[in-house]
């Protein structure tokens, strides 16, 4: 997610296109004020057909009102049709559950992979909810692996190729429907990290006919097993996972020493505080110990404060610099209520000048003379994806790996929005990005100067590294 990038820094605004009247926007139909009391009340654990149009009238109202640019890449004839065909084929009563499968298809089509209806895994897994009995495992040719199952009645590593007479092939092509963003390769990463969840909500069943084949490629098989409840496949999950004394570090680095090579891996832009000692830390080991190079690893980032990405950039980059070269807001009465930092309501464009500029340290504050290369992937995201795109922009070093995920010209700052009745969670865009010197009429990922796929990206890196 696009949080805060420090636009004050580097960002005057412009103009204010134009003022809306608050007053006249200010009464949202589809608020939770809004709620009749035969809304508000829930069958059970169902939803009735009214209230799920109710919440899908609302998504849509809210989409509309916050969304700078809903229609960009679905035409709104095509969205509203598909509205249509949704609300009238939705069953008498339906769970939240299903309420996600009917409608996240539709904000897929708006083509913003900050944009998005969450997954309700809290209102899904239960103890006792029935589960195939396997853990699935993607891998980046799209071949599904069995990780592990119950009572061990199919191998690890097996390859899965049939259940219940669909094919792995088909089911992916099905969840992309449920994943968003702007690039297929993306969207692609997401049904792999999500695979168990669509499994489950598309292809559920009484008992799983299951095919495949065995880990050395060899015999063909067949298995048909029931379901098991869930707290049985989230206990043999946990009992095979590897103990952990402290969750993941959100940067860290480690030394080659006789490469004289730097590894960084950089998981999560946040903690601008903690960066700046970090980044202190890193660079004044690397001057000490005579690195010549740095490989940072950003291949698993899907973003975060882009102020973040500045801090470290300042070390590497060899002139004044910026993530971002304009972008547009569009600020609405419902904006302004999602909104945790107020402001006006309006649309706002600015444009970054010669005077904003990000400039980096000098050799006596510690910058880095050495070389630098960036690993990147289609998961690299968001404010991950912008770092790259200033990091080739201002040739700070090599990149290797993939096309990025994100775009040179996007929509974040993402708000947060609950659906009034199954408190299904979304999250909308209200501004539009284009990142240090993007074409519009040319919008793609940062492209690498090594093309490899993401698992050869770091031995392609230090092989480079080790010639220089």
């Amino acid at each position: 997610m696009k949080k805060k990038i420090l636009l004050s820094s580097f960002l005057s605004l412009l103009s204010i296109l134009c003022t809306m009247n608050a007053q006249a926007q200010d009464e949202n139909p589809y608020s939770i004020d809004s709620l009749s009391p035969e809304l508000r009340k829930h069958s059970g654990n169902l939803l009735s057909k009214r209230q799920a149009i109710f919440d899908i009238e609302s998504l849509v109202y809210n989409l509309s009102e916050i969304h700078p640019n809903l229609f960009s890449v679905c035409g709104q004839g095509v969205f509203l049709q598909m509205r249509n065909q949704i609300e009238a084929s939705l069953p008498d009563s339906l769970s939240t559950l299903q309420l996600f499968e009917a409608i996240q298809p539709l904000v897929v089509k708006i083509g913003d992979g900050h944009t998005s209806l969450h997954f309700p895994y809290n209102d899904v897994f239960k103890k006792d909810t029935p589960r195939i009995p396997l853990s699935f495992e993607v891998g980046p040719d799209n071949t599904v692996t069995v990780s592990f199952s119950l009572g061990n009645k199919i191998p690890e590593s097996a390859r899965i190729l049939k259940i219940n007479d669909v094919t792995t092939r088909q089911m992916l092509e099905k969840m992309l429907c449920y994943e968003s963003g702007e690039s297929l390769a993306f969207r692609m990463q997401r049904v792999r990290n999500d695979f168990p969840a669509l499994f489950f909500m598309l292809y559920s069943a009484d008992s799983y006919r299951i095919e495949y084949r065995d880990p050395d490629g060899g015999k063909f098989r067949q298995i048909t097993l029931a379901p098991c409840p869930n707290h049985e496949l989230f206990a043999l999950k946990r009992q095979r996972q590897k103990p952990t004394v402290a969750a993941e570090e959100s940067y860290s680095f480690r030394l080659l020493p006789k490469d004289k090579v730097a590894i960084m891996d950089f998981k999560r832009f946040n903690d601008p505080d903690g960066m700046k000692a970090f980044a202190d830390s890193m660079f004044t080991t690397l001057r000490e110990k005579k690195i010549h190079s740095l490989i940072i690893d950003i291949t698993e980032n899907g973003g975060g404060n882009s102020g973040v990405g500045d801090i470290l950039l300042r070390y590497i980059s060899p002139r004044p610099f910026n993530q971002y070269g304009r972008y547009l807001a569009r600020v609405t009465p419902t904006t302004q209520k999602l909104m945790r930092r107020k402001q006006e309501l309006g649309w706002y464009y600015a444009e970054v000048r010669d005077s904003d500029m990000i400039m980096p340290l000098t050799e006596e504050e510690g910058h880095f003379k050495g070389k630098v290369y960036l690993l990147t992937s289609n998961r690299t995201f968001s404010s991950a994806s912008s770092f790259a795109w200033a990091f080739k922009m201002f040739d700070m070093g090599k990149i290797i790996g993939e096309e990025t995920g994100g775009m040179n010209v996007c929509y974040g700052d993402v708000l947060a929005y609950k659906l009034p009745v199954s408190g299904l969670n979304a999250s909308i865009s209200y501004k539009r990005f284009w990142q240090y010197g993007a074409d519009e009429d040319d919008i793609h990922g940062t492209l690498p100067d090594y093309e490899v796929p993401k698992g050869e990206a770091l031995a392609k890196a230090i092989a480079i590294a080790e010639k220089h």
